[in-house]
């Protein structure tokens, strides 16, 4: 409901009612956003038992409810509430309000400050696309190959086949000493690093971004990451003693190993706005690009080891200090921060027999928050790009593919990590089996997928990050796009479509400014992806007779969200 727009003088109804008790009150806590994400929660979130008792109910918290009730029934003179009786209401008695919800304040701050990640139902992720295709890269060991430069390298390509940068694998040990030499502890390096390459590792990749943009850290930026912090969410139930649970000592070392892979993936991301498309180019000379020098992903500082107390040989790495480094920080400290959910279950499915659903887990909570903004969360996916995303084994046959993708979303609606999923269209099932049915008629087919109610509401949320930015030196250019931590666009480019030959060459070109908007540049962009009015409505988010009237010149007083709706999609295509 948008709040805004409902009348001042009409008779709210119950879910209005706890609506407007927020909105009215909120301005009076602006200083205390834990508790005001709490109440938002509760306002805009109504179970059909609440809404059926038209009261509070024990789901909603208690401070909450009890500010709902005096500002309803006890200082409000009237029977029946409206937007204004409840302003008036709040600003009659603001400092009644503050000494009513005091009480609730210390226990609320006890309670926010001390719940276990592994209590929590989600954490925030960026999802730019330079950050997802860098958590990416740790997935999959196969993507690596022997470069040029000595070292095991890819490229960061998105699926619209645009570069947007190089990461290569310089495996370093994390400790050493002379008995580790001499016994030439880890054996290879590089294959320990290949092998740890996995859907774990994109695990604690999110996890330690996750620690590092609300955890404490120490003067030089550091956070300490334990192995306990992820086993943790990994193996602990809601309202399991975490105390009770023993885990293995191969557990721990398993975890740290990615830890270490992390350290051990450089990153060199395009410096400046520019892009290039490639096409029909199998190989890459970074000496052509105008990229920045290679930087770790993550900084590592001290490091606790376990030894073994027998023999006093050191046994793994039991936890460290870490922090993202200037490359990534952009992405986690507010300056290029695109924040979204990410549902915490992510972590608790199995990254070798379950690997599909983190995948697919980690792209719906990316793709709902650009969503979220462009307006398009009924938009279907195309399973063809699902597909892409989830990256099954090769190995199945098209029954097989079919039967595990629908078991995967299945699994996802059971765990409500997605609300609901249908196919968009009726199965023709005399297609199904026959040569081809797979690439030429059910990858082609859409599915609905929507997020569960708590997920939208947070997705419309402006994130507020506990820890304020550091100062970061030699930080990536800032593009116009970037600067503004409540959108999601991409950096503008010009593609340069480069055919593959003996001499070819890659060459960035400066982007140019997007036009402004007018019916006119509508039109032609719309004639150019071949589009119906209709389509290129849905994918802007805005009504087909909307677009129709505004190309039409029809619009008389235009709506400024439709107006940015319309750039939005100009730029991005």
């Amino acid at each position: 409901m948008d709040y805004q727009t409902l009348s001042d003088t009409k008779i709210l109804n119950y879910e209005q009612r706890k609506i407007a008790v927020f909105e009215e009150v909120k301005e009076l806590f602006t200083e205390l956003p834990s508790l005001l994400e709490m109440w938002y929660q509760d306002a805009y979130l109504t179970p059909p038992v609440e809404k059926a008792q038209s009261a509070p109910g024990d789901e909603v918290s208690e401070s909450f409810r009890s500010v709902y009730h005096l500002i309803v029934e006890e200082l409000s003179d009237y029977k029946r509430s409206s937007k204004r009786i409840i302003r008036n209401t709040v600003a009659n008695f603001e400092d009644t309000i503050k000494e009513h919800v005091t009480p609730y304040l210390a226990v609320l701050m006890e309670q926010t400050n001390d719940i276990p990640l592994a209590e929590r139902d989600y954490i925030y992720a960026n999802t730019s696309t330079p950050f997802h295709l860098m958590r990416n890269i740790v997935t999959n060991k196969t993507n690596f190959s022997e470069k040029d430069t000595g070292f095991m390298g890819t490229e960061l390509i998105d699926n619209q086949g645009t570069l947007h940068g190089f990461a290569e694998l310089r495996p370093a040990p994390l400790f050493q000493t002379e008995a580790d030499m001499d016994q030439n502890y880890g054996l290879d390096l590089l294959e320990t690093t290949l092998s740890s390459l996995d859907e774990l590792t994109a695990d604690i990749f999110d996890l330690v971004s996750y620690q590092w943009m609300t955890g404490k850290r120490d003067s030089e930026g550091f956070i300490e990451f334990h192995s306990d912090d992820a086993l943790l969410l990994r193996h602990c139930e809601k309202g399991e003693t975490p105390e009770k649970i023993k885990f293995k000592e191969r557990d721990r070392f398993t975890i740290m190993r990615r830890v270490a892979a992390l350290s051990s993936v450089w990153i060199a991301l395009h410096d400046g706005p520019e892009r290039v498309k490639i096409v029909n180019a199998s190989e890459i000379d970074s000496k052509l690009y105008n990229f920045q020098d290679f930087k770790r992903m993550f900084d590592v500082g001290s490091v606790r080891i376990a030894f073994d107390k027998k023999t006093n040989k050191p046994k793994g790495i039991y936890a460290l200090q870490i922090k993202p480094s200037t490359l990534l920080q952009p992405y986690l400290d507010g300056t290029k921060s695109s924040l979204g959910v990410l549902d915490l279950k992510v972590f608790k499915y199995s990254y070798v027999s379950q690997r599909e659903h983190k995948r697919l887990t980690r792209y719906l909570s990316r793709q709902w928050k650009i969503r979220s903004i462009k307006g398009t969360l009924n938009q279907p996916f195309k399973i063809a790009t699902l597909l892409n995303e989830i990256n099954f084994p090769v190995r199945m046959n098209g029954v097989q593919l079919r039967d595990r993708f629908e078991e995967v979303l299945d699994d996802l609606q059971r765990d409500e990590v997605i609300a609901h999923w249908s196919y968009t269209e009726e199965l023709d099932e005399s297609r199904v089996g026959k040569r081809g049915w797979i690439q030429n008629y059910w990858s082609q087919i859409n599915v609905l997928i929507t997020p569960p109610p708590v997920v939208m509401l947070e997705n419309k949320k402006k994130v507020t990050l506990p820890n304020a930015p550091l100062a970061i030196e030699n930080a990536p250019v800032e593009t116009k796009a970037s600067t503004n931590k409540d959108t999601i666009v991409e950096a503008e480019y010009t593609e340069v479509i480069v055919e593959k030959s003996e001499q070819t060459e890659f060459v960035f070109e400066a982007p140019e400014k997007v036009q402004e908007l007018t019916p006119e540049i509508m039109r032609a962009k719309i004639d150019e992806l071949g589009y119906s009015i209709r389509k290129a409505a849905e994918e802007i988010g805005i009504s087909h007779t909307t677009l129709s009237r505004y190309m039409a010149r029809k619009i008389k007083r235009h709506n400024k969200d439709n107006d940015q709706k319309m750039m939005l999609w100009l730029e991005m295509n």
